[in-house]
């Protein structure tokens, strides 16, 4: 009868370990996420500046194509007709998404003061609800 006891109180503990494991502390609490993600009202994750952008899809000029800016610093090559534009060139350019860089879905994006910058301001991931933000001051 000892052994069964001991078996089941093992197997008891490690549920209980499992069950308890996602709750213990984290030292730097990134992990640490107790509501569902359609329950967030704040972001979990973020960036600000320019050089943190998340990577862009634009449009070609000269052929219509997407093309694909990883880094704000980046030439912007187009695949397709071998097109070049220097980095400059972003804000002349359409901009037809931003790429979540946590979990490469499209973003929501917008400008705060379209009158003094031609580029997105901020940017948000409704999925796991990272966002963005182009850090400036007026």
């Amino acid at each position: 009868m000892t052994g069964f006891l001991q078996v089941l109180f093992e197997t008891l503990r490690r549920a209980v370990d499992r069950l308890v494991d996602p709750l213990r502390a984290d030292d730097d609490l990134e992990n640490f996420r107790l509501s569902i993600p359609e329950t967030h009202t704040t972001t979990i994750e973020g960036d600000t500046g320019w050089s943190t952008r998340p990577p862009a899809q634009v449009r070609c000029r000269q052929c219509d194509s997407e093309i694909r800016q990883s880094d704000p610093h980046d030439v912007i090559d187009c695949p397709r007709c071998l097109a070049e534009f220097p980095p400059e060139e972003f804000p002349k350019l359409e901009l037809l998404y931003l790429e979540c860089p946590v979990c490469r879905t499209r973003m929501e994006h917008g400008q705060r003061h379209p009158d003094r910058l031609d580029v997105p301001e901020w940017a948000t991931c409704h999925g796991c609800r990272y966002h963005w933000e182009f850090k400036h001051s007026f």
